[in-house]
């Protein structure tokens, strides 16, 4: 499912939820199913009709070297693991509540998105638990504007983000969504969130051999 998760697809079933829900989902009127997911998932999302910084994002990847079946995907988020939350770095909430915040996943179910899920090869449930651990640790943390630009700028240079000798371009520790997610899963393995200077992208994380070939299976379910 390289595209994903579309809105344009056919609910799978219903369900009744007595918890409050974001107020674009109970609008739409449906959210994703989670019951295959597991902590430690990479949600990646896209726009169906992207803005200006999505779209930049987007043809930035595609300059990259990254073809669209992965460029397209311009946001990238941890799951918790608890049928509905996700950690995730967004510059739309960074003005007020720091980059880094836990939301639900529902904010995304509101007829404007896709989401594709993928899952990490770690041996264990204690892997998954520690890359939910290594996202939260960043809770708060600041958006980095700056690594974003930097992103941008080695496309820009057309030599794509795989240049042999490249020099290091970002900042350990400077956080944007997909680098919220390399660090966490650092974490499950190292114990650090030391990132070694690599960039990191949402194209990259759908692109790498690090996550299983099949993803999960996601669906809609209309709400009752």
């Amino acid at each position: 499912m390289s595209g994903g998760l579309t809105p344009d697809q056919g609910s799978e079933g219903s369900v009744a939820v007595e918890q409050e829900l974001p107020a674009a989902a109970r609008e739409w009127g449906r959210i994703i199913e989670t019951k295959n997911l597991l902590p430690g998932d990479l949600v990646l999302v896209r726009s169906i009709s992207p803005d200006r910084v999505s779209k930049s994002i987007e043809n930035a990847q595609l300059k990259g070297g990254f073809p669209q079946r992965h460029a397209q995907w311009t946001h990238a988020a941890v799951y918790l693991g608890d049928g509905e939350y996700i950690c995730e770095s967004t510059f739309k909430e960074s003005l007020t509540r720091g980059g880094v915040v836990m939301r639900s996943l529902f904010n995304y179910c509101d007829g404007k998105h896709a989401i594709r899920v993928r899952r990490p090869k770690v041996s264990s449930d204690r892997q998954r638990i520690k890359i939910v651990i290594g996202a939260l640790n960043h809770m708060g943390k600041s958006y980095s504007w700056f690594e974003l630009l930097s992103f941008m700028s080695a496309a820009q240079s057309g030599r794509g983000f795989w240049q042999n000798g490249q020099r290091q371009r970002i900042r350990t520790g400077a956080l944007v969504c997909s680098t919220l997610y390399q660090d966490a899963f650092n974490f499950s393995f190292s114990g650090t969130t030391v990132r070694m200077g690599t960039l990191c992208t949402p194209a990259h994380l759908s692109a790498s051999p690090d996550f299983e070939n099949a993803s999960p299976h996601i669906g809609w379910l209309a709400l009752d």
